[in-house]
């Protein structure tokens, strides 16, 4: 996904959650988080979420966890995880 510099992660989860929200679905818990050098788990401070209080942008070089998912209380569920470097795209 291309975005604009200097945007916040809790703008990008919106795009996660689109498909869910149009069937009346979501997910309850956060669509990614930070992972730092040492591979520690949620470090921040940025992190894809609908909590719109952190502000942190994405920054060439970031690193964060991609991890929508959905679960159907009781039956099954699934949820994807991959790892996602921040990088700049070259004007053409």
């Amino acid at each position: 996904m291309i975005f604009p510099e200097n945007t916040p992660g809790f703008v990008l989860d919106v795009f996660a959650r689109k498909s869910l929200w149009e069937a009346g679905k979501d997910y309850g818990h956060g669509t990614g988080h930070g992972v730092g050098a040492a591979l520690n788990v949620h470090e921040g401070p940025q992190s894809i979420s609908p909590r719109w209080l952190n502000k942190e942008v994405l920054k060439k070089g970031m690193v964060v966890s991609n991890e929508p998912g959905y679960s159907l209380d009781g039956v099954s569920g699934i949820r994807i995880e991959n790892l996602l470097e921040i990088t700049y795209v070259k004007d053409e």
